[in-house]
């Protein structure tokens, strides 16, 4: 047994049918056919039987479905750690949560590579929990996430951060305040990033915490989007202190917060990898030159 009979087996239980889950996986019929026939052979079970209706599981076809994406998640982890194993002198895979650029130049990343051009060195954003899976899951070797992570398999460190400011428009009644409390955001129509960035959930999180219930009414992907909206006097904005950097702020001021929100950015790799020449030789870059 194998994780690719698993995912045809996976594929027919959620399609209930042959044609439509080979279509999904992007092979022939006959093909998936015969994949679901070896698993029924090797398990010594029918999994499946033919109805008007489809392809409908049995009684042992749902007692492996509850367990198959355990199962599967296991064995990819062994494949993906045996893969990192043997690469570890020659590949360095880098996630970068959404928004870390802005405050980690991505020419630290790359003047790396530079460094060291006997690694491919490959990097790529996701969103912050994205990061973190990929991290556990042996698909990067190095993560650089927003916000500390108790994680008994990683090793962690903070890198750099910032404030979290109030972007306010002039006119406003908070335009001349010198900072800010999150208890007067009650019923304030505010812009913020969207779902994709920890700085969302970190946000209404402790807004939900303190009783406190802003009205949301713009989510962004883009810093500058913020910026603008707040500048249009669409609403206020919550932004990482380092976007005030990027604009002329011209009728907007960016106010802290008096609870001292923060934005912070921590370079991570698995405990198990921490002796890997990619990882070792990285880790070091960063203490040496941030």
């Amino acid at each position: 047994m194998n994780t690719k009979d698993l995912k045809c087996f996976q594929a027919v239980y959620e399609e209930k049918s042959i044609s439509r889950a080979a279509r999904r996986l992007f092979i022939t019929p006959q093909g998936l056919s015969k994949n679901i026939r070896q698993l029924e052979e090797e398990l010594h079970a029918a999994l499946f039987v033919r109805t008007a209706q489809g392809m409908a599981p049995t009684e042992s076809g749902r007692f492996l479905y509850e367990r198959s994406g355990r199962v599967v998640h296991q064995l990819e982890e062994i494949e993906n750690g045996l893969r990192q194993l043997e690469q570890r002198r020659e590949r360095l895979r880098i996630g970068c949560a959404n928004g870390v650029l802005n405050l980690l130049p991505l020419r630290v990343i790359l003047a790396f590579g530079e460094e060291h051009p006997e690694l491919r060195l490959e990097w790529r954003e996701y969103p912050n929990d994205q990061v973190k899976k990929k991290l556990l899951d042996s698909e990067i070797e190095y993560g650089f996430v927003i916000g500390d992570w108790d994680e008994e398999m990683v090793k962690a460190r903070k890198i750099t951060g910032c404030r979290i400011c109030l972007l306010v428009y002039e006119g406003h009644p908070l335009y001349d305040r010198e900072r800010v409390r999150l208890s007067w955001l009650e019923g304030e129509r505010l812009a913020v990033m969207n779902e994709s960035f920890r700085l969302y959930h970190d946000f209404t999180s402790l807004c939900a915490v303190q009783g406190v219930k802003p009205v949301i009414a713009a989510k962004t992907a883009d810093g500058a989007g913020l910026y603008r909206l707040c500048s249009q006097k669409a609403g206020l904005a919550v932004a990482p202190e380092f976007f005030r950097e990027e604009f002329r702020m011209d009728g907007v001021r960016a106010l802290p917060f008096e609870e001292d929100l923060r934005w912070e950015i921590y370079g991570m790799s698995k405990k198990e990898a921490a002796g890997y020449e990619n990882i070792r030789l990285f880790d070091r870059y960063l203490k040496e030159n941030l």
